[in-house]
Parts: structure tokens; C-alpha cells; sequence
């Protein structure tokens, strides 16, 4: 098949921020809302019909891929009526099928990404009824409770034992810090014998609560090595999958040392992905502190500069121009050096000192090249 032609250039998953609400107070929590100094404001939170709307606004503009999230979306009433909604609408699916493109129109993937406090039967049947998939939050076993402010790792395992049981594809989501690092082959373990079907790490990153606490939370190059080594053990023995939710530079960890775990290297924000917070503006990722646009004109993001520092990767520090990866590494995450230096051109904080002290020479005639131009 030739000549696709996307239905807008927006990113093909949608992660959907449905309220400011939670019942835990993690730490480590990057929800920019969370913010102490409380400079992203707490706007009104769209009702029901209007998150009816969004959904099938996005399904027609291509997105295939819904992530609701929050905050605790179990905390809205209405959160299974608008999960209805979006199981029953209607999203282009383009795929490649033995070297062709197929295009099937069916429901989108639907996700719902809770810290698992509120997980009982009704969720879990509601869930499986939808073909919702579920992500539940674990961060550590004998830390849940400095992680999350309550006690509770042992409902979230059991969260993982009911949806295995129900045949609902349940990832378990491991936040990983200084403070949990120790048990994270536990951590790891523990949810894979209750159920979990793959494993979502996310090593720390500041922003939100998470950036007063930062000192005592951020792994060194160093920890997030060890995070990696110790999960791709596990994964390794459990024969599960597992990723690295977080993109990480080269010079931090290369990929190639850890062969069970999958890691980006490049960010994948208005590319991959992008988030619409509570009162429906959009932003770059769901880390980011800078709201866009509100859905209802999401097509002005194409124009936007700041969507399009993202979406053609015009970003990353100058001292990894000479890097022999630069052109596949985007130098971490983008939005974290934002948050703690102001500048999206500033290096992760995970990074070695000025360059990145592994870096590598480029090659004659490696520039990277970016294509300037998407099919609207």
C-alpha cells in the first residue's frame, strides 16, 4: 500500500492526565502540579462530556493509543463512563504487516495507569470488559511507605494476583530512587510471581513534589548502571519484558550492556507521545511544565515553536555535538534538564560532568539530519 496519508500530525499516543487528585503523596512524584512553589496552576478539571469530546476528537485525528492517568484517575466518578466512550470509538490503525502497510479501523488501545489503591473486582471486571490494560505503580517493598506516604505494597500485589486472574495484561510500573534501589530485585520479583506480565522501570526524575527531594532520590550514571545490571538479571531469569521508561544517554549507559531490557536513547515527546492535563491543555509530554495549547486547538501546535523544538529533536546540549551518538541520542531526558537549569539545550542531570566524559568522536560526515516536514 502507497501513499498513507496520516490523518494529523499528532503523536499516536494520547496520555490523559483526568484529574489533579491523588490519595498518595509520593516523594517522588513529577506531576508539575505538585510543585511546592505552586507555579502550575490547579485549573478547573474538564467534566465528563468534554473528556468525551477529547476522546473522539483524537481518535479522528489519529491518535490509536489512550494512557489515563492523573493524579489517581480511580478517584473520578466517571472515569469507566468515559473509558465506555472510548471503547466504543473508532481509531485508524496503521501498521506494518510482512513489509506492507495495513490499515484496520478498530476501538483504541485503551491504558490505565493507577498506584493501585483502588484496585478491587469492580475495577478489575470493568477493565477486563473494556480491554483496558493496566499499569500499577510499585515503588519498592519495604520503602512503599517513604515512597508513597501509606502503607500499601501489598495491595498493589494483589492487584497483580486479580488482574492475572481475570486475564487482564497488567505491567507493573517500579519508580526507582536512591532509597529503593536496594530492593529492587525484590521489587522486580515480587510483582512478577503475583502477575505481571512485563516491567516499566523509571529511574527518578525532578520536577513537581519529587524536585524538593531531589538530593536524597536522584541516581548518580553510576546507580542508574546498577538499576539496569539488577533488572536485567531479573528479566533475564524471568524471561519477561521489561523497559526503561525513561530516555537515557549513552553516556550514562549504553543499551548494548543490558540485553533484556529495552532503552531509548532519543525522547520521544511530541514525537511518541504527548500529554493533556486535567483542564485539557496540551504539553509536550507529561513531565513537562509548559502547557501549549487547549485541545480544542490542537492544530495550532504545529506552528508552535516549543512542540516543534521536540518534534524535530532541535534540542540537546552543545557539548554533545562531537559525540559519535549524537545522532542517536537525544543527551536524557529533555524536560528534566528544563526543570533544573531552565534551558531544554542543558544536559540530563544523570549525565557525567561537561560531556560528557564518554563521549565519543563523530565520524566524517555524521551529521544528524532533520526532516522538516510531516504529512498534516
Amino acid at each position: 500500500m502507497k501513499g498513507v496519508r496520516a490523518r494529523s500530525f499528532l503523536p499516536r499516543t494520547a496520555v490523559l492526565e483526568t484529574t489533579y487528585a491523588c490519595n498518595h503523596r509520593c516523594i517522588y512524584c513529577s506531576c508539575p502540579w505538585e510543585r511546592g512553589d505552586g507555579s502550575f496552576d490547579r485549573r478547573p478539571e474538564m467534566g465528563t462530556a468534554e473528556w468525551r469530546e477529547l476522546v473522539s476528537e483524537l481518535c479522528g485525528a489519529g491518535v490509536t493509543s489512550l494512557a489515563f492517568t492523573g493524579g489517581e484517575s480511580l478517584l473520578r466518578g466517571d472515569l469507566f463512563d468515559i473509558l465506555r466512550h472510548a471503547s466504543g470509538c473508532t481509531a485508524e490503525h496503521i501498521e506494518t504487516v510482512d513489509g506492507e502497510l495495513r490499515i484496520e479501523h478498530r476501538p483504541p488501545e485503551l491504558y490505565l495507569l493507577s498506584n493501585g489503591r483502588l484496585i478491587d473486582r469492580r475495577v478489575l471486571e470493568e477493565c477486563r470488559d473494556l480491554g483496558v490494560r493496566l499499569s500499577l505503580s510499585l515503588p519498592g517493598l519495604d520503602t512503599f511507605e517513604a515512597h508513597t506516604g501509606l502503607d500499601g505494597a501489598d495491595r498493589v500485589l494483589e492487584g497483580f494476583r486479580g488482574a492475572k486472574a481475570l486475564g487482564i495484561p497488567v505491567t507493573a510500573n517500579i519508580t526507582v530512587t536512591k532509597l529503593n534501589l536496594h530492593e529492587l530485585e525484590r521489587t522486580m520479583a515480587a510483582a512478577v510471581i503475583a502477575g505481571a506480565g512485563q516491567v516499566l522501570l523509571n529511574r527518578f526524575l525532578p520536577g513537581g513534589r519529587g524536585l524538593a527531594n531531589r538530593e536524597r532520590l536522584e541516581l548518580s550514571a553510576a546507580g542508574v548502571r546498577e538499576m539496569l545490571s539488577i533488572a536485567d538479571r531479573v528479566l533475564g531469569a524471568a524471561g519477561r519484558p521489561g523497559s526503561l521508561g525513561t530516555e537515557t544517554p549513552f553516556c550514562a549507559a549504553d543499551p548494548a550492556d543490558y540485553p533484556h531490557i529495552k532503552i531509548g536513547t532519543h525522547c520521544s515527546a511530541a514525537i511518541h507521545f504527548f500529554a493533556i492535563d486535567p483542564s485539557g491543555w496540551v504539553r509536550v509530554c507529561n513531565h513537562s511544565e509548559t502547557r501549549l495549547a487547549h485541545w480544542r486547538e490542537w492544530r495550532r501546535l504545529k506552528d508552535d515553536e516549543y512542540w516543534k523544538t521536540f518534534a524535530f529533536r532541535r534540542h540537546g546540549p552543545a557539548a554533545c555535538s562531537g559525540c559519535r551518538h549524537r545522532p542517536s541520542c537525544d543527551a536524557g531526558c529533555r524536560e528534566a534538564a528544563h526543570i533544573t537549569t531552565g534551558s531544554l539545550a542543558a544536559p540530563d542531570p544523570v549525565m557525567p560532568p561537561a560531556g560528557r566524559a564518554f563521549a565519543q568522536p563523530a565520524a566524517a560526515g555524521g551529521a544528524l539530519t532533520e526532516m522538516e516536514s510531516r504529512t498534516v
